[in-house]
């Protein structure tokens, strides 16, 4: 248990003690090697660089104390997969980060530019790191696009294929939750994303296309959010 003790002493500050237990249950699997640096520092979530077993990945940890559980119920309430969820905070976040990892599995089995889902153990999700070395990819907001058309025309086919093939709706798409890699536009951050069979499906479809399209008028792109939903949802 030397492992763990010394991660407390680097991460005790950051990770409780059942979280730095999970991260100790990846690395001794050998799907981590070790922790390298913090990539972002949310409140509901931090996202660290590590070492895997090919390069370098993305280990997400939801936080179980700081999680804000009524913004998450709509999300799980009225998914299929996720009916016999028990009323509690380690539950929650548990069929949270279960659900993100299920998510980007359907994405990616799409076609989808996201993140590889590689593990989960408990509150960490392992996944594909997108950047280069161990600086994350930038976000959308933060870029000066060449082409701007031509990465919403991109990001606009991923939208279609996770509605058309994956049968989910991501539900928080905005500039904020999609990198930029190698020009291409790559969409993160699944955990809000419902099933076609959710009852709130199409509404968060609209919010998404309003999201994107709101955006990128800014940036002199010609889109219209309302036909792009109706061609969408008659496919």
């Amino acid at each position: 248990m030397r492992m763990v003790s010394e991660m407390k002493k680097t991460w005790g500050g950051v990770f409780d003690d059942r979280t730095i237990m999970s991260i100790f249950k990846l690395m001794n699997n050998g799907t981590i090697k070790n922790l390298i640096t913090m990539a972002k520092e949310g409140k509901e979530a931090r996202v660290i660089v590590a070492e895997g077993k090919e390069g370098n990945v993305a280990m997400k940890v939801y936080a179980v104390d700081a999680a804000n559980f009524k913004k998450m119920m709509p999300y799980l309430i009225g998914d299929p997969r996720f009916l016999k969820i028990k009323n509690d905070k380690m539950s929650i976040i548990l069929a949270w980060a279960k659900k993100e990892y299920k998510n980007l599995e359907r994405a990616k089995e799409a076609g989808v530019h996201c993140p590889r889902p590689l593990a989960l153990e408990k509150n960490v999700l392992v996944m594909e790191f997108i950047g280069e070395g161990i600086d994350p990819a930038p976000r959308l907001t933060n870029c000066d696009l060449d082409d701007p058309e031509g990465v919403f025309k991109a990001l606009l086919e991923d939208v279609e294929k996770l509605w058309t093939k994956a049968k989910i709706v991501h539900g928080d798409l905005s500039e904020f939750n999609i990198l930029m890699f190698q020009e291409t536009p790559w969409m993160i951050d699944f955990s809000q994303s419902v099933v076609q069979d959710h009852p709130e499906s199409k509404v968060f479809l609209k919010r998404d296309l309003k999201n994107i399209c709101s955006y990128f008028k800014k940036l002199g792109v010609v889109c219209d959010e309302e036909e792009i939903y109706e061609r969408l949802i008659k496919k």
